[in-house]
């Protein structure tokens, strides 16, 4: 009778073996799908911003508390960052002086535009106070300080 049921025993524990295996190969695949699929979304997020001066004179203009007779307008080509923890997307710096809100000239200001899908997303600005360099937003200072600029005379040609 104990042999009937060592069998049985063996016979269980070799099925259970078994589904716990298909288990772990069908999860091992259903992980490597769902990582497959988050890289081509990330993909299709990462198209290169071919109207990107025109997209960002619209952005400033709305970003901008005075965004007529900007001085010193500079941006550089985008190019892939990482952005935050994995996102890495198309972003440009942009480095200009613009009035502020009392008409006055407030200076030399350095933001990074990131792009999604080969459109202006959003603004990161580089921090104001040097001492906060663990700051989320220092890789702006870091990155931007590294950028190839080139003169944006349309983002000085912006009217109101």
């Amino acid at each position: 009778m104990t042999g009937v049921r060592r069998r049985r025993f063996g016979a269980l524990l070799a099925a259970g073996l078994g589904t716990a295996l298909i288990a772990v190969t069908l999860a091992g695949c259903g992980a490597e799908r769902m990582r497959q699929e988050r890289l081509e979304r990330e993909e299709s997020l990462n198209v290169y911003p071919g109207n990107y001066r025109a997209d960002l004179v619209a952005a400033l203009h709305a970003y901008l508390s005075n965004p007529a007779n900007v001085r010193d307008a500079w941006v550089a080509d985008p190019a892939i960052a990482q952005i935050g923890g994995q996102r890495k997307r198309y972003a440009a710096c942009v480095r200009f002086n613009a009035r502020n809100s009392d008409g006055r000239y407030a200076g030399s200001k350095d933001i990074l535009a990131v792009f999604a899908s080969g459109r202006f997303d959003q603004f990161i600005e580089a921090p104001i106070d040097p001492e906060s360099q663990g700051n989320a937003t220092s890789f702006v200072k870091e990155l931007c300080d590294k950028a190839e600029y080139k003169r944006f005379p349309e983002l000085e040609a912006a009217k109101r």
